[in-house]
C-alpha cells in the first residue's frame, strides 16, 4: 500500500511569550484569556513569578488547559530585568514576545506582529513594537515642555526620534509600519536571535525603568526595529503597582543617567543637553509634587527627586574613586 507523502506545508513560527509578574493574579489570568484569543497562538507562555500568590501556577495551568500553549513557570526574587533574563534562558521558540502582566492583546496581535517582521529593511527587522489602543498623551503646554527640555514624550505622526542623550519621542498612533530607533517593553516581539549575547542590564534593584530602551538600543546596532499600528493592545495599568510615584521618579532620573553614562558621547553639546534635560526634569516633578496638594504625596515626589539624584551622585563618586 503506498505511503502518503509527507506534508510540505511550512511549520508555523513558534512564539515564546515572556511575562514577569508580582502578585497580580487577576491581571495575569485576564492576560491569558487575551493570549488564547489570538489568531496565531504562541508555542509557550513563560511566567517568572516574584509574588506570593500560593496557587498561581495551578491557576495558570487551568487557564491554559487544552489550549496547546505550554506553561513554563519559575519563581524568582523581584526584578523586571532579572525575571526577564531568567525567562530568556528558557525560550524554545524562534520569536519572543515580551509582555507586561496587566496587558490585554487584541486577537490579531501576534499575527500582525509577525507580518511586520518581514518589512523589507536592511538590516532585517528583529523587533516589532505594537501600539496601545488607548495611550496616555501629554498635550498642550506639557508636550511642548517635554519637547523643549529633551524629555521623553509621546507624539502624533510617523516621526519617532531618540535624542543624543537617549530620551525618546514615542509614536502613539502611527499611520503605517514605521522604523523606530528603540522599543519600549511590555508589548514587543523579538526574533530570538536578537538575544544572542544580549540580556537586560540589571542596573536598578527590583523594578527597573527604561531597561527596554537600553536593551533595544544595543540590539538596533544589528537589527532594524519597527512599530506597527496593526498589532494593538490595551494596558490596564493595574492598581497593584510596583512602586509609588516618588520612587518611580527617582528611577526615571537614574535610568536616564545610566543610559547617558553608558551610551552617549560626552561632548559639549551632549553634556549641555543632558544638564538641560535634568533642569527640566527637576522643575517639572518638583512642581508636580507641590501641586499634588496633599503634603504626604508632595513629600513623596520630592523625596523621589532627592533619591534619584543622590543615586547618580553616589555613582559619580564611585567612578571618581576608580
Amino acid at each position: 500500500m503506498p505511503q502518503p507523502e509527507p506534508s510540505t506545508a511550512p511549520r508555523p513560527p513558534r512564539v515564546s511569550v515572556i511575562v514577569p509578574t508580582l502578585n497580580r493574579r487577576a491581571d495575569l489570568l485576564d492576560f491569558c484569556g487575551s493570549l488564547l484569543a489570538q489568531t496565531v497562538r504562541p508555542h509557550e507562555l513563560i511566567v517568572v513569578d516574584a509574588g506570593q500568590v500560593p496557587d498561581m501556577e495551578a491557576a495558570l495551568q487551568a487557564a491554559l488547559a487544552g489550549s496547546g500553549v505550554a506553561l513554563v513557570y519559575r519563581k524568582s526574587r523581584a526584578g523586571t530585568s532579572l525575571q526577564r533574563n531568567i525567562a530568556l534562558e528558557l525560550v524554545s521558540g524562534e520569536f519572543v514576545l515580551l509582555c507586561d502582566d496587566d496587558l490585554l492583546l487584541e486577537p490579531p496581535y501576534i499575527e500582525r506582529s509577525l507580518e511586520a517582521m518581514i518589512t523589507p529593511l536592511q538590516p532585517p527587522v528583529g523587533c516589532v513594537l505594537g501600539t496601545f489602543s488607548s495611550p496616555g498623551r501629554p498635550r498642550g503646554w506639557r508636550q511642548r515642555y517635554f519637547k523643549a527640555f529633551r524629555m521623553t514624550h509621546a507624539a502624533e505622526g510617523d516621526k519617532p526620534h531618540q535624542t543624543r542623550i537617549g530620551t525618546v519621542r514615542w509614536l502613539v498612533a502611527p499611520s503605517k509600519v514605521v522604523q523606530i530607533p528603540v522599543a519600549s517593553g511590555g508589548r514587543t516581539l523579538y526574533r530570538t536571535a536578537c538575544f544572542e549575547g544580549e540580556r537586560f542590564d540589571e542596573f536598578l534593584p527590583g523594578y527597573t525603568l527604561n531597561e527596554d530602551v537600553e536593551l533595544s538600543y544595543r540590539i538596533a546596532k544589528r537589527w532594524s526595529i519597527v512599530q506597527t499600528p496593526h498589532a494593538r493592545c490595551f494596558h490596564k495599568r493595574s492598581g497593584e503597582g510596583r512602586v509609588d510615584y516618588g520612587d518611580r521618579v527617582s528611577r526615571l532620573i537614574y535610568s536616564q543617567f545610566y543610559f547617558f553614562g553608558k551610551h552617549a558621547k560626552k561632548g559639549p553639546i551632549e553634556l549641555t543637553e543632558f544638564v538641560w534635560n535634568n533642569v527640566g526634569t527637576a522643575i517639572f516633578y518638583t512642581g508636580f509634587g507641590l501641586a499634588k496638594g496633599k503634603p504626604s504625596e508632595a513629600k513623596a515626589v520630592l523625596r523621589g527627586i532627592a533619591k534619584g539624584y543622590g543615586r547618580c551622585l553616589r555613582q559619580l563618586r564611585g567612578l571618581e574613586q576608580r
